[in-house]
């Protein structure tokens, strides 16, 4: 048995989804991850740090966010105002409009059991459970585990998705808990995955192979850019590296979009944004029969 906690640091709670495994879900959003995806669609995941947030679009300049601020200062006409604020969320409490909120909030585990606990009835309805999702959700597998225990005694279905950078020893005792696991393979080669991401695919593939000894069923999330991964060369090496480790995993690819943009907008960081080609439905055909090629199968929960 694992170290515990009942606390952790929640980016947001998603009611209702269907893109996140069978039947309707309740993904659960955590903070936190070593990479830093250059397609990334969730900034507000890449640190536990609470985080102010700005929908400028929703702002009608009242300025009742400067006058409730302690440090004086002025939310709504800030460039990068998490360089300077204390996330008190004075500001957010007395924001008519609700343009301002905070991002990355310490959550109990009883709290969110309850919320939990108010869905299982769509949950057994639709074949549905919890998503675990981030982020890299695996990096608080402390809080992970005191949930995972409590829905495991509850009989709600729990699924992950990892982007496969973590140390193993330290969730190997999780792993069994979960029906399925979403796991990312984001390119072939170390070097490319490095200039992507920050850093090198070793550990993710190596984690790969662990996860699929532990026969808990898996799907290998790809996210697809033209410019990153689409190539023949790396679709053919990745295939081959399912085919030969992970034989009975299936395969989503995920087209790439910018609707992570609007996040990085409001968080002040819209320079940090990198934007890509999305890829053309010949490309997404073109990807799958390689992969059918080599016996693999496709799959869409999106």
């Amino acid at each position: 048995m694992g170290e515990c906690s009942n606390t952790g640091v929640v980016i947001q709670m998603q009611d209702y989804s269907i893109h996140d495994g069978d039947g309707v879900r309740t993904t659960i959003f955590l903070a936190g991850c070593k990479l830093r995806c250059q397609w990334c669609a969730n900034p507000e995941s890449w640190t536990p740090k609470r985080k102010l947030v700005y929908y400028k679009h929703k702002c009608t300049n009242c300025m009742k966010c400067s006058l409730a601020c302690p440090m004086n200062l002025v939310p709504c006409k800030m460039e990068r105002p998490n360089d300077v604020c204390i996330t008190c969320g004075k500001c957010v409490d007395v924001c008519p409009q609700k343009a301002l909120d905070i991002a990355c909030v310490e959550k109990n585990s009883e709290d969110l059991l309850k919320k939990i606990e108010r869905d299982a009835l769509f949950f057994r309805f639709t074949g549905g459970g919890v998503t675990f999702s981030g982020g890299e959700p695996f990096l608080q597998h402390k809080f992970m585990r005191v949930l995972l225990d409590r829905f495991e005694e509850l009989g709600i279905d729990s699924w992950v998705e990892t982007c496969g950078y973590f140390d193993f020893e330290s969730v190997k005792d999780l792993l069994p808990k979960f029906s399925h696991i979403f796991m990312d393979i984001k390119h072939m080669d170390s070097k490319k995955h490095k200039e992507f991401t920050g850093c090198g695919n070793e550990l993710i593939l190596e984690n790969a192979k662990k996860i699929y000894a532990t026969g808990v069923p898996m799907t290998i999330r790809i996210p697809t850019i033209a410019e990153v991964n689409l190539d023949d060369k790396n679709l053919e090496q990745t295939a081959q590296f399912i085919n030969k480790n992970l034989p009975t995993a299936d395969v989503e690819l995920l087209p790439y979009h910018e609707l992570g943009k609007a996040k990085y907008i409001s968080l002040g960081i819209e320079d940090k944004f990198v934007k890509f080609t999305t890829p053309t439905v010949e490309q997404l055909n073109h990807a799958s029969e390689i992969f059918k090629n080599h016996g693999i199968e496709i799959v869409e929960y999106r």
